[in-house]
């Protein structure tokens, strides 16, 4: 069952899925982890769709891979003629409800911005409202988390004009992936903003819990914290599963736990990471679509305080992109 809260989930890789495979997501897909009659029934009330593009592309043809993802996306909202709604904007945030379903764009490593600060107003303007500045290797912008130990570098001058850039247009930036000397650099720049906005991890782990490359350490969330931002948990295995158990729903309940230890529960959300990895993939008893209503059962078995459960399955990713969205 839906929650009766809106819900939130901040990543998700539909669009990618749906360039490779060339499925409609407008058809059921049993076996497969996201479809849009699915979602509209049983998933959040507002889903950021990510533009993934693949490090295969580079240059030229990585702006054309996340155009083409954005015209799949201007294709679904335009085929489903009502059904899906597209927020870009701070007052599209107020049309997010429990019974509604709406996307939001988001950007997946800046390599489609090919080293070009210009391209990020031109997707801006296209609806992208939310940028990852690296996926895991090496991009125009800096380094991602999976460049090894000894070659890893901080933000280049493009990466730190790219911060600028998104906090001066309302663009909600993501840590997530970004390698810890790129994240260092990220904070700094953030905080000589003349108006810091919040940053978030849309998708992740705390390292505390699990040893990964992609989860972030409680010094870093405690900054996401201290600046206002959020971490969404991931349901990925690898990034969530505790050494000696196999991954379930507890998994990612673990971590939001320790997360909300460590940042505040005003500071913790979901990003699952949906269609970012092949199915089954997920945890036991994360089946999809029905992720959120099995969160919000257990949240509450483990005793959860109701108006906790409901900021972190929706409300304070509501509340965060309120402070960023123009």
């Amino acid at each position: 069952m839906k929650p009766a809260v809106p819900t939130v989930d901040l990543h998700a890789d539909l669009l990618w899925r749906t360039a490779e495979k060339g499925k409609s997501p407008w058809a059921v897909c049993e076996g497969e982890m996201l479809d849009l009659p699915r979602m509209r029934q049983h998933g959040p009330s507002l889903q950021m769709f990510t533009l993934y593009t693949p490090g295969k592309h580079t240059g030229d043809a990585a702006t054309a891979y996340a155009r083409r993802l954005l015209a799949i996306w201007v294709g679904l909202v335009e085929e489903g003629a009502g059904r899906v709604g597209w927020v870009t904007s701070r007052t599209g945030l107020d049309h997010v409800a429990s019974d509604t379903f709406s996307g939001i764009l988001s950007m997946e490593g800046a390599s489609p911005l090919r080293g070009e600060i210009a391209l990020l107003d031109d997707f801006y303007a296209a609806g992208v409202r939310s940028l990852g500045l690296t996926h895991n290797p090496r991009n125009e912008a800096g380094d991602g988390c999976m460049v090894p130990d000894g070659e890893r570098r901080g933000l280049t001058a493009l990466g730190r004009a790219v911060v600028r850039r998104c906090a001066e247009l309302g663009v909600l930036l993501d840590v997530a992936h970004l390698a810890p000397e790129g994240f260092r650099d990220l904070m700094d720049e953030v905080a000589h903003c003349p108006s810091p906005p919040p940053v978030v991890t849309t998708h992740t782990g705390a390292m505390a819990v699990t040893k990964h490359p992609r989860n972030l350490t409680d010094s870093q969330l405690r900054e996401l914290a201290g600046c206002g931002g959020l971490a969404g948990v991931t349901f990925y295995p690898p990034h969530v599963a505790r050494e000696g158990h196999a991954a379930s729903l507890d998994d990612p309940v673990v971590h939001l736990e320790h997360m909300a230890s460590v940042m505040g529960v005003e500071h913790v959300g979901v990003g699952a990471d949906l269609d970012g990895f092949d199915p089954p993939g997920l945890p036991d008893g994360c089946d999809t679509p029905h992720l959120y209503g099995a969160l919000e059962a257990r949240l509450l078995a483990r005793g959860w305080r109701r108006e906790h459960v409901d900021g972190v399955l929706g409300g304070n990713a509501l509340r965060v992109l309120g402070h960023v969205l123009r």
